[in-house]
């Protein structure tokens, strides 16, 4: 059974009282006795030896005819002669309720005076007979028994016998000293009581807030009452919680800050421990393994059937055998590389698994070689005609002129042609290196607008496709050179990719623009990746797969936002969102 600190506290004082009480019992009490017992034998042989006194220095005829006559005569004679001794034996017998016998030499009660309650013994008789001095107990007298002596001769003796004071004072004494243990108990008690209820429900508030922190509550504070010990200890209290808050509160944000960034990168990263459990697992591994929405810890997916994950993460937490593995689900290549990971966070050990997806790279490799194969087949075509034309030309066996004016057309038209598409890569070039940061400035999205639309005009029109302006936009924060570069490259794409007699429209809204085309639109499987670098649809073989993927770029520097739909046979919109100016209140 367990008790509590107030319970105990008062039971502790109350015990101490209580053993503080019986030494006194014990002890004080019997040594009071023994000293009040001596204190009596003094006082009681010094009242006998008064009363001896007393009789020899009454009337000298009296106390010898007493002493000197029968115990018979001395008994039955009256009168005056008498009163002077019965009054001094009446005054040293009165007071202290005391029995005075007075006996001659022969053994004789020859006088007595007094309580009548003592029966003196044939013993002290003879010894107040033969002039002995003594004291001794009998019953619950105190007896002193003194010599009568005149001018040195023993007369006879005295026997004084007194009620025992010290046992009434024993009793008295006891009582009192039990009343006083039963009082300083309970005052002692309430007051132990008192104390701990106050000091309990200090150390009951430590308590809470021990517990508070325990249960994860930093922030608990105590407030000090009183300048004491347990004052400065809610003080420490308080500075270790605020310490822990703080430690605990530069943990977490190292942790988020961790996570943040192994959230966000490309690479899956995971922990694995010796039983095969992921313990820890960043938002691309979840992506790449099909963890999505399972708490941890969760058993280690097989995903691949060209390489045993879980029996590879084994070896590499238990053998240190870590290895590196390239595998490939579907189009997507990965690269899985393992290390061994020492004691961490409570557990013996494991593995550190590094998933990297290949498949961006591969692809962009990819859309590289198409880039060179489609440019390289763009300027074979000019070339060979340009090559073949001017052979026919330098030979000099056709001087037709009209064939001869043909081949120079020929030539002409391929040589415009090669110039334009030298002019498209050098405008590809510049925009995709640009590292310049942006001029941004208070732009008229309205003005903007307007300009491109002159620009694409004369493409436009040889394309048979019509451009138009719809909306109104607001003042927009951008650079006006990348502005007007973004706008031409989506209104090129679309009056390329839109059939003679088609409309194209620019609408404004707000601080956004959108380009609408009436085209064959996107494939679904392209639309993905139509942002990336290089890519190039199935269906489009004359671009160069740069367009997008710049017009992407200039506008996220520009702090604004770029995006596509697309359904196939009813067209494509692209639609940028760009930083709103904020206009002067007036």
């Amino acid at each position: 059974m367990r008790l509590g600190f107030r319970v105990s506290v008062t039971l502790v004082v109350s015990l101490t009282v209580l053993l503080s009480a019986a030494l006194v019992l014990l002890y004080g009490i019997p040594t009071a006795q023994g000293r009040l017992l001596k204190y009596t034998r003094s006082y009681t042989l010094a009242q006998a030896a008064a009363t001896a006194d007393a009789i020899t220095g009454a009337d000298q005829k009296q106390w010898r005819s007493i002493f000197g006559g029968s115990h018979q005569r001395a008994t039955q004679r009256t009168g005056r002669n008498r009163d002077p001794l019965r009054r001094s034996l009446s005054l040293y017998a009165g007071p202290t309720g005391a029995r005075i016998l007075v006996v001659n030499r022969k053994g004789e009660v020859v006088a007595r005076e007094g309580s009548r309650a003592f029966s003196a013994p044939h013993k002290l008789l003879r010894q107040a007979a033969s002039g002995k001095r003594s004291f001794e107990q009998s019953g619950k007298f105190n007896v002193a028994v003194v010599p009568i002596l005149n001018k040195g001769k023993l007369a006879g003796g005295v026997v004084f016998a007194a009620e025992d004071p010290e046992n009434a004072v024993y009793r008295i004494y006891l009582r009192s000293g039990f009343e006083a243990v039963l009082i300083a108990l309970v005052i002692s008690g309430g007051i132990a009581l008192l104390l701990a209820t106050v000091l309990g429900r200090r150390v009951e508030r430590l308590t809470l807030g021990a517990r508070s922190i325990a249960q994860g509550d930093l922030s608990y504070r105590i407030v000090p009452d009183y300048n004491d010990e347990l004052g400065e200890l809610a003080r420490t209290f308080n500075s270790m919680a605020g310490k822990l808050e703080d430690s605990f509160s530069r943990l977490r944000e190292k942790s988020a800050a961790l996570n943040a960034i192994l959230d966000n990168l490309n690479e899956g990263v995971m922990a694995v421990g010796l039983k095969g459990q992921v313990l820890f697992v960043n938002a691309p591994a979840r992506d790449m393994l099909g963890l999505k929405d399972r708490e941890l810890p969760v058993e280690l997916p097989n995903p691949w059937e060209e390489f045993d994950l879980p029996e590879a993460a084994a070896r590499c937490a238990g053998d240190e055998e870590c290895i590196e593995a390239l595998v490939q689900s579907g189009e997507t290549f990965l690269r899985v590389n393992l290390v061994h990971l020492p004691e961490f966070d409570g557990h013996k050990g494991g593995s550190l698994v590094i998933i990297q997806d290949l498949s961006e790279g591969r692809r962009l490799e990819a859309n590289q070689q198409r880039f060179l194969s489609n440019a390289a087949h763009a300027l074979k075509t000019p070339i060979t005609t340009i090559v073949g034309a001017t052979e026919l030309l330098l030979s000099g066996d056709d001087e037709n002129p009209e064939v001869r004016s043909r081949f120079l057309e020929h030539i002409s038209a391929e040589a415009r042609r090669m110039q334009q598409l030298s002019d498209t890569l050098l405008r590809i070039a510049r925009t995709g290196w640009d590292q310049r940061d942006p001029e941004l400035e208070a732009l008229d999205i309205n003005e903007m607008a307007g300009e491109v639309i002159e620009q694409i005009e004369p493409l436009a029109e040889s394309a048979g496709v019509e451009v138009t302006v719809e909306g109104k936009g607001d003042l927009v924060l951008a650079d006006r050179e990348w502005t007007e570069r973004a706008l031409l490259i989506l209104l090129d794409n679309a009056v390329k990719h839109s059939e003679k007699g088609g409309r194209v429209r620019l609408r404004l809204e707000g601080h956004s623009v959108a380009v609408e085309d009436e085209g064959s639109g996107i494939d679904p499987e392209d639309l993905p990746y139509v942002f990336e670098r290089f890519y190039q649809g199935a269906g489009n073989a004359e671009g160069f797969g740069l367009g997008l993927s710049i017009c992407k770029e200039l506008v996220e520097r520009m702090g604004g936002d770029i995006s596509i739909s697309s359904r196939q046979g009813e067209g494509t919109t692209v639609k940028i969102e760009l930083p709103e100016k904020k206009r002067a209140d007036t």
